[in-house]
């Protein structure tokens, strides 16, 4: 019995590692990747409907579920959501650190 309790410890830890190891990271701030999303979602629109359609829990659940920051650690949910936050404008990144959409699309 014990065996087998510490059999599956070890399988959990390896998935846990194993879904750290398959995500994206991001070699910018947080809030310029974030910001992209925002921006395809509020500010980008194709027949009056946005660029990506989801709510914001679909994108924290996006982001945070497949990627990691710089240092390679998990993402916050919390820091994902007040970045979309539309009232939150001090959250995302300054103009000039912007990944500006308009220009590549």
């Amino acid at each position: 019995m014990e065996e087998q309790l510490t059999k599956k410890k070890t399988n959990s830890i390896h998935k846990s590692t194993a879904t750290l190891e398959n995500k994206i990271k991001i070699n910018s701030n947080l809030n310029q990747l974030v910001y992209v999303f925002f921006q395809l979602n509020r500010e980008l629109f194709i027949e009056g409907k946005p660029f990506l359609d989801a709510n914001t829990n679909d994108f924290v659940a996006l982001i945070c579920n497949n990627f990691v920051d710089k240092e390679g650690r998990k993402i916050s949910p919390d820091t994902v959501r007040t970045i979309l936050t539309p009232s939150k404008s001090d959250k995302r990144p300054k103009a000039h650190k912007r990944i500006d959409l308009d220009k590549m699309l």
